[in-house]
């Protein structure tokens, strides 16, 4: 039987000790080691150890492709600061590192999406704002699929 990771948002709080709860749907892929780390977005991202190697990898693949500002900038949301935890067996949460926590801005009220193979962990709000301009985005991206003539042959009179 096949391990499949759920995918999903999910809704979640931060407590006062800043622990968030991992739906129980996720838990079993991301039990054992982590990595936490900054999300590209303000959002925390919550590797398993393999993952978190895998899209260091993946980074260190695309690098040449890259210019200094944005190696530099790599470096430093993936590898300068990632943190160790582990998803508490008996209560589903994980402990979320102040310096993380700022940088996400997470509240009380959080959300948290399994993507690609990892989670993100986000500010309610936050996450709301940043959809909406990804709907603003496709929205554009599809204005300009529909303005493509798909009947036509390409050919010039």
């Amino acid at each position: 039987m096949e391990n499949k990771i759920s995918s999903g948002t999910f809704e979640s709080t931060l407590d006062e000790k800043g622990r968030v709860v991992i739906p129980a749907a996720l838990r079993d892929h991301f039990m054992g080691k982590l990595v936490i780390t900054h999300g590209e977005e303000l959002s925390v991202r919550v590797f398993t150890k393999d993952g978190y190697e895998k899209h260091l990898n993946d980074l260190k693949k695309d690098a040449p492709k890259l210019d200094y500002d944005q190696k530099l900038a790599y470096k430093y949301l993936y590898q300068e600061n990632p943190q160790k935890a582990e998803i508490d067996s008996k209560t589903g949460r994980i402990p979320i590192p102040a310096y993380f926590r700022t940088y996400a801005k997470l509240s009380k009220d959080c959300l948290v999406l399994s993507i690609d193979g990892h989670l993100e962990i986000w500010d309610t709000g936050l996450f709301l704002e940043f959809l909406n301009n990804m709907r603003l985005i496709a929205k554009e991206a599809t204005r300009k699929r529909d303005s493509i003539d798909f009947y036509s042959t390409g050919e010039q009179s």
